[in-house]
């Protein structure tokens, strides 16, 4: 039998100023702001040995939040939240390489609000989000440790699911783009993870992972656009890696990986996708004792690919609504030396 008990405080303060200018003219006045937050929290965890192999873990935290806020425009805001969340797992230890776990939990995110001039007044205030989520995996090892890999499952439930998205206030007006978090009704996310590692030889060893997941809004509507079914934003339906590394044992190495994602919603407030990407990196070296040096590459062969996307109205004379995405990072190349003290 194992136990701990903590506590946890935050105090956070915040002076902003905002000012929207254009060709050096001021557009609206200046917005000063003022919040502050306090978070304390109480938390604690047992463990128990029971019959067997099996361990019994259960974890339980009580959180309360509150904040002010207020600005020169008149806004002013004290939300308050009391959370709970916590844990129940089960799980058996087979050997030091192989075990199993079943996991039940409930996690929260607070609420707050969202600031800005521009922002609508329907718009400033949002809930906490609270998260079921089951799952249970298992982690396996032949005896000699040269085949090892995982496998996970999860299903999760979300209650007023937080979705950080963005709008156009005004057409026509590109200043008027403002970024803001809203509450869905609820959301779904299920999901498998699985990894293998394999040492082919004594200086070779080969890996792969595997992510599946499928996500759902429930019940969401934004604006006119109705959301439920839905995939969630920024959650591709599949993803994988694999890899290859060599090492000789004498200082020398050298080590590959592909790796490739399914395409994804940008966001909430529009039907725009990035698209699939596959992208190698490649890192060769030499280690000796104190020191290393490596070369190395990444997104080798210049792969583009949307990490974020935004669909508004920004361009003259009549502002049509156009897609504009963030870029992953482009081909690079390099060298690392590396020297330790020790």
């Amino acid at each position: 039998f194992g136990w701990l008990v903590g506590l946890y405080g935050l105090r956070l303060t915040e002076e902003n100023r905002q000012r929207d200018e254009f060709d050096g003219a001021l557009l609206r006045p200046v917005l000063d702001t003022h919040y502050e937050a306090v978070n304390l929290a109480a938390y604690g965890e047992a463990e128990w040995a029971i019959s067997g192999d099996f361990v019994l873990a259960a974890g339980l935290r009580l959180e309360t939040r509150s904040a002010d806020y207020d600005d020169s425009d008149g806004a002013e805001f004290s939300p308050s939240d009391a959370m709970v969340g916590g844990n129940l797992s089960l799980s058996r230890e087979f050997s030091d390489r192989s075990d199993w776990y079943l996991t039940a939990s409930r996690g929260y995110k607070a609420g707050g609000f969202n600031i800005g001039a521009l922002v609508p007044d329907d718009r400033r205030v949002f809930e906490p989000e609270y998260l079921w989520n089951l799952e249970s995996g298992v982690r396996l090892a032949s005896a000699d440790g040269a085949l090892s890999g995982e496998l996970a499952v999860f299903y999760m439930w979300r209650d007023s699911q937080q979705v950080a998205t963005s709008f156009q206030v005004v057409p026509g007006d590109p200043l008027s783009y403002v970024f803001f978090t809203d509450n869905a009704a609820r959301g779904h996310n299920a999901g498998i993870e699985a990894s293998l590692a394999w040492r082919v030889a004594p200086a070779f060893t080969v890996g792969a992972t595997l992510g599946l997941l499928q996500t759902e809004y429930l019940d969401y509507r934004y604006g006119e656009r109705d959301l439920d079914g839905r995939d969630q934003a920024h959650a591709p339906n599949w993803q994988y890696s694999l890899s290859a590394e060599w090492n000789a044992g004498r200082g020398w190495m050298a080590r590959a990986d592909v790796m490739g994602s399914d395409g994804f919603y940008f966001d909430a407030s529009h039907d725009q996708m990035a698209r699939p990407h596959v992208l190698v990196n490649l890192k060769a070296g030499y280690e000796a004792g104190q020191w290393a040096v490596y070369a190395w590459g990444r997104n080798v062969f210049d792969e583009r690919y949307a990490v974020r996307g935004f669909y508004f109205g920004l361009e003259p004379p009549d502002y049509a609504n156009k897609l504009y995405v963030q870029q992953g990072e482009p081909q690079q190349f390099g060298l690392t030396v590396t020297w330790s003290m020790h």
